[in-house]
């Protein structure tokens, strides 16, 4: 993967085998955008018309139900895409898309992709299977936290956070993402007071510290299962 100041769509595997002559174009007119922490890179419902590579920082993927929740499908991070699905049809986004903190993301749009794609058609396959594996990730998440109780929610999810977007420190693994304890409680289906009640839980077991805005997963939470106690 390249550097965070020279990443580019074409350096990512989904497009790794588009021949630069056909790419450069594309990039040419690709849209390079800076979002602030808070900002909305889209809204639940827009048109999606293009699609989306984060260069710098991280976003997570908000859903607001019909009874006003709001859900926390996902997170992702440098280096991911946002709105593959703008490549097989004409549709409107199923979430929001907020900033974590400040971000840079590039953008093609959708018309652009799909003269690369007549190109290469092989690349609809590979697109194909980022998709699955993204419902596969999607599926086995929601596997992993049915039937657990809050608190058990909660560690699973600062564990798979870690995995995912972690930095070894000497007292464990730092969660390289700046969440509130809304966002936590969007991702594992809870309320904020109850999340609140677990983390405070998980730090009096010296499971958990915290260092600014971020948190530490302390090592003696396996990155896998919960050791038993």
């Amino acid at each position: 993967m390249a550097n965070r100041s020279s990443l580019c769509l074409r350096d990512l595997p989904l497009f790794s085998k588009v021949g630069l002559d056909v790419f450069r174009p594309v990039c040419a007119v690709a849209d390079k955008r800076a979002l602030r922490r808070g900002e909305r890179l889209f809204a639940q419902g827009d048109p999606v018309e293009a699609v989306h590579l984060i260069k710098q920082g991280s976003f997570k993927l908000v859903r607001v139900t019909e009874d006003g929740r709001e859900i926390v499908l996902r997170l992702a991070n440098q280096g991911e895409i946002l709105g593959e699905d703008a490549l097989f049809q004409q549709s409107s986004y199923a979430a929001s898309a907020v900033a974590l903190e400040e971000a840079r993301v590039c953008s093609i749009s959708r018309e652009r992709l799909e003269g690369v794609i007549r190109q290469r058609p092989d690349l609809a396959w590979q697109v194909i299977a980022s998709l699955g594996s993204r419902l596969y990730e999607l599926w086995a998440q929601l596997t992993d936290l049915s039937g657990q109780t809050i608190r058990e929610k909660v560690l699973s999810l600062l564990v798979r956070l870690a995995t995912e977007h972690g930095e070894r420190r000497p007292e464990g693994t730092l969660i390289c993402l700046r969440l509130t304890q809304e966002d936590m409680a969007g991702m594992v289906g809870a309320s904020r007071v109850r999340v609140a009640l677990a983390l405070r839980e998980l730090g009096e077991e010296g499971r958990l510290c915290k260092q600014g805005n971020r948190y530490v997963l302390r090592d003696n939470c396996s990155l896998g299962r919960e050791q038993s106690k």
